[in-house]
């Protein structure tokens, strides 16, 4: 566990930035050897507070100079060392720095010696620090590609906008690059089927440890449900055979018929200069009508030259479908449609028309039909007048 120094945050072994405040937690470490501890220093005698250690920091000394004098000796006396023998372990043993210059009063070092000073601004003793002139604009760190070893986000992770590292959902910034997770777009759980077949991966174990074995089997858990799921499905479009079988045949029947002509029309009875005829004229100008006005019962046949399977019967009721011509005489409101088989097997429907004079499509769905009736039941409009049918027409596929 890293507590990260600038917030106290908890934070993973092995995470580079606070997962708060985007800190870098390596600066956050102490590092191994860089603490001296002053020696103990042995108190006199009669009563005294204890003297405690203090650690002390090491301050680096530049290449190439020394220290003027030993620690613990005041400036401008020689150390007590012996010659030969140097205060710093690891050191030749040299004079302090300046002491060839104790005779003269006001000399300059530099001019005598022949060393040059550096470059750059002196700072006199008790002086503050010189100037810093500002540095370089800082451009941000381009777009990172994750590295190859770099394992998938997991769903309900955050993904990181500038390398693609997945982070958990309650970390700020980003554990591998410390970008902000503010706008970082979230892993979608996979869909169920996916979630269904897949595999559950067991968490990570800590190094150094062994998974448990287990004696007993584990229950086939993902198998049987599918096993189950499938029968489901299985039973219901065994059960539903018939309707999914109709669905099918409705499809084809709505994508591949066309206009099917009758090749013949009958009719009970017809006015004069009204022939069944003109019921498949493809004209809705001119229209077959009954003999006998009012509501009686009249049929209109229509024969094919070939069986064929009817889809569609498409009925303009009326005289015409111009709303004056179509008031002046009655149109049918029920109808019968009697599909007839070559076998002369039949098949009957009862169909309730609207009062319009626009074609009215009527769905049938009959294989093998060799002929239409068509059965006036009930008609509608003046009652001196005769019931009249536009135009009949017929759909359906070989």
């Amino acid at each position: 566990m890293l507590i990260c120094g600038d917030c106290s945050a908890r934070n993973n072994d092995g995470e580079s930035f606070c997962s708060n405040c985007g800190a870098y937690l390596v600066w956050q470490r102490a590092p191994a050897g860089r603490e001296e501890k002053r020696p103990t220093l042995a108190a006199g005698p009669g009563p005294g507070p204890a003297v405690t250690t203090a650690p002390l920091p090491i301050v680096p000394v530049p290449r190439g100079h020394a220290p003027d004098t030993a620690p613990g000796v005041p400036s401008g006396t020689a150390p007590s060392t012996p010659p030969g023998d140097s205060w710093d372990s690891g050191r030749v043993n040299r004079p302090a720095r300046g002491a060839h210059l104790a005779g003269r009063a006001g000399g300059d070092a530099a001019e005598s010696t022949g060393i040059k000073e550096a470059a750059g601004p002196r700072v006199l003793p008790g002086a503050g620090p010189a100037e810093v002139k500002p540095g370089q604009r800082a451009v941000p760190a381009p777009r990172q590609a994750p590295p190859q070893d770099e394992p998938r986000p997991l769903p309900g992770e955050l993904i990181c906008g500038r390398c693609g590292a997945g982070n958990k959902p309650d970390r700020n910034f980003c554990r591998r690059c410390a970008a902000s997770l503010t706008e970082a777009a979230v892993v979608p759980n996979p869909p169920w089927w996916r979630r269904l077949l897949s595999r559950r991966q067991r968490p990570a174990l800590p190094a150094g440890t062994r998974p448990k074995r287990r004696n007993q089997r584990r229950f086939p858990t993902g198998a049987v449900s599918f096993l189950a799921v499938s029968g489901l499905f299985g039973g219901v479009a065994y059960l539903g055979r018939d309707v999914i079988a109709a669905a099918v045949v409705r499809v084809q029947d709505e994508l591949l018929d066309a206009e099917v002509l009758a090749q013949s029309m009958k009719a009970t009875s017809q006015a004069p200069g009204r022939g069944p005829e003109l019921a498949i004229d493809h004209t809705s100008d001119r229209s077959w009508a009954a003999a006998v006005p009012g509501n009686v019962g009249a049929e209109l046949e229509a024969g094919f030259d070939k069986p064929f399977r009817l889809t569609y019967v498409v009925i303009s009721g009326g005289a015409s479908n111009v709303p004056e011509v179509f008031a002046k005489e009655r149109w049918p409101v029920r109808v019968q449609i009697t599909v007839i088989r070559p076998d002369g097997g039949q098949a009957s429907r009862t169909v309730d028309l609207k009062d319009v004079s626009t074609p009215q499509s009527i769905y049938i769905g009959a294989d093998q039909v060799s002929a239409v009736k068509i059965s006036i039941l009930e008609s509608k409009g003046p009652p001196e007048a005769p019931v009249a049918v536009a135009e009949v027409q017929f759909a359906g596929r070989r």
